[in-house]
Parts: structure tokens; C-alpha cells; sequence
């Protein structure tokens, strides 16, 4: 929830701000830094194969473009919650599910009115606070795609225009 609503590491209670590095399937380290500049989503859906998913290129993303594109395709929230907890600190080892109902389009495909499920596991390390130090996340990023793209695209559903869904909280004025 950091990741996505706070705009500063010094901020964050559950992360190491120094020292929180993120991984995804084995690829890169990212800095703390990095991450919260890419944005949750583009650093989960970075893949280190031979280029990208088609149905969505995290390098083509920005924080904001990737936050917009999500709210847009889940405007009554994707939760996040923790399934099942196979160790304790300091090496933590989790199964997690993200998952909401697509009432909105994803990069012009219609609405599925589908719950979107996104199962995977994480090996956190936390330090003496419990703040996060290191993050490995290990889940199909295809299969989370897949479902957001099983309806056919349609010219009814354009590709998604920057400012059309923003945060209420954040009152900010979209890029032209």
C-alpha cells in the first residue's frame, strides 16, 4: 500500500527506507528509490525475458500512467491479503492473492464484470523493526494479464486517456 500511496521512502513504517531492496521472479534488485519511481505495478509487471507482455509494457509506463491504467480497470479496488504464512521473522516466507472485480476497461478491453485473481509467494527479511529489507515476489504475471485481456478489445473501449480516473485525495491536474 506504500509503494502506491506514499511519495517519499522516509515516510513508509513498513519498509526500510535505506535499505528496502524488491525483486520480482528472480530478476533485478531494485532500490527502494527505484521502485517507488517506477511504481508498484511497473515493478511488478517488469519481466526479464526477451521484451514484454504485449498487453502491457512496463517500460512504457510511468508511476502515474500505471496507477491511472489499474484504477481504471478496478475503480472499486484491487485488494491485496495474505493467504497462508510458512515462517517468521527474520525471513518470512508468505502466499499472498491480489484480486478485484474488472468493472472498468483495461488498455481497450471491455469490462469483464470478472473477479481478477493474482496468487503468488514472497520471501521477505525484515530487520528488528519488522520493516521490510528485502522483498522477492514470485507469481505468474501472464496469467494476472491474461484475465484482464480475455474480453476482445473493442473501439468502444479506446486506449486508456491520462486523467480519466485520478485519486480524490491527491487533487492533482493531469499531464496534457
Amino acid at each position: 500500500m506504500e509503494l502506491s500511496h506514499k511519495t517519499k521512502l522516509e515516510d513508509f513504517k513498513t519498509l526500510h527506507p535505506q535499505n528496502f531492496r524488491f525483486s520480482v521472479n528472480g530478476g533485478p534488485w531494485l532500490t527502494g528509490q527505484e521502485t517507488l519511481k517506477v511504481g508498484s505495478y511497473n515493478a511488478l509487471l517488469q519481466t526479464k525475458l526477451e521484451g514484454e507482455h504485449g498487453a502491457y509494457k512496463a517500460s512504457q509506463e510511468t508511476f502515474e500512467s500505471s496507477h491511472d491504467v489499474f484504477r481504471a480497470a478496478f475503480p472499486g479496488g484491487f485488494a491485496w491479503e495474505v493467504l497462508e504464512v510458512y515462517s517468521g521473522p527474520p525471513t518470512v516466507a508468505f502466499k499472498w492473492r491480489h484480486w478485484g472485480v474488472m468493472e472498468g476497461p483495461f488498455k481497450g478491453h471491455p469490462p469483464s464484470h470478472d473477479t481478477i485473481n493474482s496468487i503468488g509467494t514472497c520471501i521477505a527479511k525484515v530487520d528488528e523493526k519488522l520493516r521490510i529489507t528485502d522483498l522477492e515476489v514470485y507469481y505468474d504475471p501472464t496469467q494476472f494479464l491474461g484475465q484482464l485481456t480475455a474480453t476482445p478489445k473493442s473501439p468502444d473501449y479506446g486506449e486508456y486517456k491520462p486523467g480519466a480516473v485520478s485519486c480524490p485525495f491527491m487533487q492533482r491536474t493531469p499531464a496534457s
